[in-house]
């Protein structure tokens, strides 16, 4: 939640806030560099929508973000969101989820892993090919140590945590800890 939407549960599906944020931020930058979905909105259209990026799309986004956010807690929409979020692919199959992607990278379950692999995971969220450990490592860990750093910020891990974490290599299991298997 510090990662992608800070004021989750605080709005009401959209956040007009980091929509105007994220438009100044763009507009200053001369193009796309931030967005300003929340998870609600991010969930909607990874479960309904296409990727195209058209307002008309942007405005259904928006209009089903809030009737998810009227029908459904805010629990079971972050629930959905951290069991459907894509990150990362092996061959043809896509790697959605955090409990499947632990098993995939780390080839142990989502609740044994330490801060500095949860850092990992959130931080692919942004990019799962970009980041993509296994292809580029270098880029991965940078992202994760950005996450740890916010971590750190937040109280959620101790400063000291976090640089022994940023120290650390990725924990990454040899090679794919799913290959061939379909869960």
């Amino acid at each position: 939640l510090v990662i992608e939407d800070r004021r989750f549960f605080d709005h009401f599906g959209i956040s007009p806030r980091a929509i105007a944020r994220a438009m100044l931020v763009n507009i200053k930058a001369g193009r796309t560099v931030q967005g300003g979905s929340t998870i609600t909105q991010q969930l909607v259209k990874n479960v309904f929508l296409s990727r195209d990026r058209s307002l008309s799309r942007k405005g259904l986004e928006a209009v089903m973000s809030i009737m998810v956010e009227w029908h459904y807690s805010k629990q079971q929409i972050l629930e959905s969101y951290l069991n459907e979020v894509y990150l990362g692919q092996e061959g043809s199959r896509s790697i959605h989820g955090f409990a499947l992607a632990s098993q995939h990278y780390f080839n142990r379950p989502l609740a044994s892993l330490d801060a500095g692999q949860i850092a990992l995971l959130v931080g692919m969220v942004k990019g799962p090919s970009y980041y993509d450990p296994w292809r580029n490592p270098q880029r991965a860990m940078e992202r994760r140590n950005v996450v740890l750093s916010v971590m750190a910020d937040k109280q959620l891990i101790t400063p000291q945590q976090a640089r022994s974490y940023e120290a650390s290599g990725l924990g990454l299991a040899k090679s794919s800890a799913q290959e061939g298997v379909y869960p």
